[in-house]
């Protein structure tokens, strides 16, 4: 089994070949929105474009160069190298609606998980018009970098202020509604809240402390596989579903969230 540091050097360069793509199609959207290519799948909102086709393909390249027998999860192809140790989960754009809106909130979400324990062993979240690059190895602590700048990530601190709860929401109608109806509730613990439309990108904002906690309801596995892991080498707990649809939730232990 190799090693979670050199997982997270494949991590890297797998999700710099996506960001690369995304980087290039933001300047290319800029000029002209005709090479989307945009079509919706599934509920209307939830809409995809050439460019998540395009990064996803240049991270599963990416992937085979180095490890080129193991299993691969992703958002939008077929999963290849079943029966492998190792499991890649990638999100090519986490964030396709703000992509297409001219939002800078999205990335290139890559993950890896021990097939036969599973536990995730290093992710990485890059975001090109940000210009951050998210990454953690399990043991590795988690780590946010920024041009030249790599800073070790911790979560929010006790006491921060103002409160701030980071949500997400399905795009089906009625997942919606329950969402909704639940945020009251939600809101006792916090001061605020913020939706920043990328699951992977709410992870890593309560990893380094920008949020204090991030909920959402009916997310994908490769929607916060990278992510989560950011989150919990940050020090926050992170709950994750019991299946790969379902919801998950990340709060530092001072501040519980049901």
């Amino acid at each position: 089994m190799p090693s979670a540091s050199d997982l997270l050097d494949v991590a890297l360069a797998a999700a710099a070949a996506g960001a690369d793509v995304l980087a290039e199609a933001a300047r290319e959207r800029d000029a002209s929105s005709d090479h989307l290519g945009l079509r919706t799948k599934g509920a209307s909102g939830d809409v995809v474009t050439e460019i998540d086709l395009r990064a996803e393909r240049a991270i599963r390249a990416a992937l085979a160069a180095q490890r080129p027998d193991d299993e691969v999860s992703g958002e939008e192809y077929a999963t290849t190298g079943s029966g492998s140790a190792l499991r890649w989960s990638i999100d090519p754009l986490d964030g396709t609606s703000n992509f297409v809106r001219g939002l800078p909130h999205y990335g290139s979400s890559v993950a890896v998980q021990d097939v036969r324990s599973g536990a995730w062993l290093a992710g990485v979240v890059h975001a090109p018009e940000l210009d951050l690059i998210y990454s953690a190895g399990v043991g590795l602590g988690a780590y946010r970098t920024s041009g030249d700048t790599r800073r070790r990530l911790h979560g929010p601190a006790a006491g921060a202020t103002p409160v701030l709860l980071a949500v997400g929401f399905s795009y089906d109608p009625e997942q919606r509604i329950r969402q909704l109806a639940e945020l009251p509730a939600r809101m006792a613990a916090f001061t605020d809240l913020r939706s920043v439309g990328s699951a992977a990108l709410g992870l890593c904002l309560v990893a380094e402390g920008s949020v204090d906690a991030f909920i959402e309801t009916d997310l994908y596995e490769f929607d916060w596989a990278a992510g989560a892991l950011i989150a919990e080498e940050a020090g926050v707990t992170v709950k994750r579903p019991a299946t790969m649809r379902g919801g998950i939730l990340a709060h530092p232990p001072h501040l519980p969230v049901e």
